[in-house]
Formats: C-alpha cells, structure tokens, sequence
C-alpha cells in the first residue's frame, strides 16, 4: 500500500475560524495531502491565558467546522492529555498510528522562526516535513534563511507554503462576541450558533 501524506494542523482553536481552515485547504491543495487533521491543543506550555475553553468544547467547534470538507479530520489526541502534550509527542503518537505514512506539520512563519527552541527540536525537525506559511509581505529573505539553517543544523525538511488569506483571528472573533457584535462571515454559522448556545466568551 502508498504511503499517505498527512497534514497536521494543531493550535487553541478557541474559535476556530476560516483562517484555519483555508490554511488547511492551501496545504492540502498546494503539498497533495490525503488529509489534514486538526489538532486542539491541550493548555499549550506557551499561552498565558487562563481564560481558555475546555477541550471538549474547541473540539466540538472544530468538528462542526470540517464537517462538510471529506478530507479534514479532528483529533482528541491532545486534548484526552490532562498532562499536556508537546509537539513532538504528538507527531511521534502519529507516527505509531500511521505507520509508513509521511506527516507534515503545518505551521505559520513566525513558529518556524523559533522552532529550534522547541521541546526536543532535533528529533521534531528530523521526525516530520514542516510546511510554513508564508504571507505577502512576510520577511521571505529571513524564513528562506531560516529554512536553510534548519537544514544544515538538523536535516530538516521545511518548505514554504503560500497563503495569503489570513486576516481573521481568534483573539478578534472573542472580542467581538465579548463587545456584542457580529461574527458572522468569520467562522462557520454552525460554531457562531454553538457559541451563541453556549454563551462563549460572553
């Protein structure tokens, strides 16, 4: 049988919003990917909100969001960690649940900046492909040197994904939910109306 090649797409997700979900679309259509899976993470080690939905209720909001795209999907694997869960346990619990299939982690520009500061970044940056997003008017000179340097340093594989589409953001979407305006065209109406039933970020 072919190998696959899987997309994994992790983050809060605290809403989730078309952002998301055309990032996922570009690396699907851009990379050939067979599927990408969404990923909501537990309390990541790096945010510093108190303030953030339980699991449950992201991945529930994120399978309401993929559910008409045949070739998205949505994980528990995070969130079911009471412990947490940093990326490369997440890739390597992939890795035994996909055996022989290739996994590519998809993430933004200013991830990858950083990315070798990550828990066990030798072994994350050799386990999987990284696909960074990149924005026009990001700093392709920097990130095509940071690929470079990534690829001498530790053999990784990173390629450049184009994606122009990403003006909308959860940290907005909160706000105005917060403020009592509309969110429409932001996210799907299945999540608004969820948030609206749940009483999120009210």
């Amino acid at each position: 049988m072919d190998s696959r090649k899987i997309g994994i797409l992790g983050g809060t997700f605290d809403p989730i919003h078309y952002a998301h979900l055309l990032l996922g679309e570009a690396a699907r259509e851009q990379f050939a990917l067979d599927r990408v899976i969404y990923i909501p993470n537990n309390l990541a080690h790096h945010i510093n909100r108190t303030d953030v939905s339980s699991g449950d209720t992201r991945y529930q909001m994120v399978k309401m969001a993929i559910a008409d795209n045949p070739y998205f999907t949505c994980s528990r694997l995070e969130i079911d960690k009471p412990e947490g869960s940093y990326t490369i346990d997440t890739i390597n619990d992939l890795k035994m649940m996909y055996p022989g299939d290739e996994l590519y982690l998809i993430l933004g520009g200013d991830s990858v900046i950083g990315i070798d500061t990550w828990y066990k970044a030798d072994e994350l940056l050799k386990s999987c492909t990284i696909l960074t997003a990149v924005r026009a008017g990001d700093d392709l000179p920097t990130l095509d040197k940071k690929r470079r340097e990534l690829a001498d340093r530790f053999g990784a594989d990173v390629r450049l994904l184009n994606f122009n589409r990403n003006d909308i953001s959860s940290t907005e979407i909160r706000q105005r939910v917060k403020s009592g305006r509309s969110v429409r065209y932001l996210m799907p109406d299945a999540c608004i109306e969820f948030m609206c039933i749940k009483g999120l970020y009210r």
